[in-house]
């Protein structure tokens, strides 16, 4: 498995640890639970092979011309890790709520090996130029992709985390 993605489900697993159903789905106010916040990564994994799928099916890369606000932000997410905080999540990963932290468990380190597996290949065929865009970021690489994945499960993950203190009077 590629590093970084290797990193999501580390990152995943430490932030969910000892957690029961209950205790994810607690939304504090207004902001999304610990099931939703794994609920909106997985979708995000599932986007990602989605797209790099019709692409390998299409034999080509689907991919825009890069504007300089995009590639500013792809410069302070992919290569400095530093991923923004406020920033509405497009509406397709945005998760509905209804899914519970332990039926998220098994299918988020499914999820994730399939993107692990469906990089590869997109890497293997394309090389490495960019092969999808990101519906904020722009034109990523396979890598990039990869990179993506690992600085915003990072940053979801110490969400969960901060969530997880505060429930247990720690911050």
């Amino acid at each position: 498995m590629h590093r970084d993605i290797e990193a999501c489900r580390s990152f995943i697993d430490a932030a969910t640890f000892g957690l029961d159903d209950e205790r994810a789905a607690v939304r504090v106010d207004g902001r999304w639970s610990i099931a939703e916040i794994i609920e909106h990564l997985d979708r995000t994994y599932t986007g990602t092979v989605k797209g790099l799928e019709r692409c390998l099916d299409a034999g080509a890369p689907r991919v825009s011309a890069a504007s300089a606000r995009g590639r500013l932000r792809r410069f302070f997410v992919v290569t400095l890790g530093w991923f923004p905080t406020g920033i509405q999540a497009p509406r397709h990963v945005v998760p509905s709520g209804e899914m519970t932290l332990s039926a998220l468990a098994g299918r988020i380190r499914t999820h994730l090996a399939e993107m692990d597996a469906v990089l590869m290949r997109a890497s293997e065929r394309f090389g490495a130029g960019p092969v999808l865009d990101h519906p904020i970021l722009g034109p990523f690489t396979a890598a990039d992709w990869a990179r993506f994945h690992r600085v915003h499960t990072r940053h979801h993950c110490r969400q969960i985390d901060e969530r997880r203190r505060r429930a247990d009077g720690r911050g």
